[in-house]
């Protein structure tokens, strides 16, 4: 199954406090479901880690909705522009999934042929458990995440902006950053999670 996309694509996420997260979502009337939506990211790197210091990401995610599992590789490649990556997203069907989760193999497409960048051979270095919620704040969709990592539980408030969208960039990176001033944060990039979580 080969489905081939690219996104220009900035993420601002910032970690919050237990109670900071649920207050905000408390304002925007959501709540997490452990039933609902929930995934399991699978991160990958070169065997001499090179995707790391490069500050590029293999992520293989599987998404748990209501009763549909769907997979999901990304690959983000860092470009010039702060905090913003170039994505390449592929859709796998389970026996792809599982090839790559439990035998490191890439899966035919677009990803696997980026030699240049990950040389064709990764390995598995971490998973990481993600519940997430979406939410409307004024015209923008935020999410909130509560990630699970080692038996410890870490919460994040984020959004996505589509870069191809001349003109709203910023507008929505100050709108963001007024929710969160709204309760007395201010924002901060947090750390990449496959570099955090290790």
């Amino acid at each position: 199954m080969v489905d081939r996309k690219r996104i220009l694509d900035r993420e601002l996420r910032h970690a919050l406090t237990k109670e900071d997260c649920y207050t905000i979502m408390d304002y925007l009337m959501v709540e997490f479901s452990d039933r609902k939506d929930y995934h399991y990211n699978y991160y990958f790197d070169t065997p001499d880690g090179s995707l790391s210091k490069r500050d590029t990401t293999l992520r293989l995610r599987t998404v748990v909705k209501d009763r549909d599992i769907s997979y999901h590789l990304t690959l983000k490649v860092s470009t010039i522009d702060e905090d913003t990556h170039l994505e390449y997203h592929q859709r796998l069907d389970e026996k792809e999934m599982r090839l790559l989760a439990y035998n490191n193999i890439l899966p035919q497409g677009e990803i696997a042929e980026l030699t240049s960048i990950h040389g064709g051979k990764v390995q598995l270095v971490n998973v990481i458990k993600v519940n997430r919620v979406f939410a409307m704040y004024l015209d923008q969709q935020v999410f909130f995440d509560r990630i699970s990592h080692r038996g410890k539980t870490y919460y994040e408030i984020g959004t996505r902006i589509d870069q191809s969208k001349n003109g709203e960039t910023e507008r929505l990176i100050s709108q963001f950053k007024e929710l969160l001033k709204k309760f007395d944060i201010t924002f901060k990039q947090a750390d990449r999670r496959s570099e955090k979580f290790k």
